[in-house]
């Protein structure tokens, strides 16, 4: 049986909207690693099988150096 992992977007109002889904969940991490609006929006991955989830936050931000 095909696993499916759906990918949810959480939005400033704290819901959630769907944006697609993968075959696998490295396919899954991999389209919310490349999504533009990760840089500061936080993912859901839910494998459609097992009702199993994982957040997936934005990456840190390095800090800013400010001119002295």
């Amino acid at each position: 049986m095909n696993e499916s992992f759906d990918i949810f977007r959480r939005e400033i109002d704290g819901s959630f909207v769907w944006v697609g889904a993968a075959e696998t969940f490295a396919f899954a991490r991999e389209k919310v690693v490349q999504d533009p609006a990760s840089f500061d929006r936080e993912f859901l991955i839910v494998n459609a099988l097992t009702g199993e989830r994982m957040v997936v936050e934005p990456p840190e931000r390095p800090p800013v150096e400010s001119p002295v």
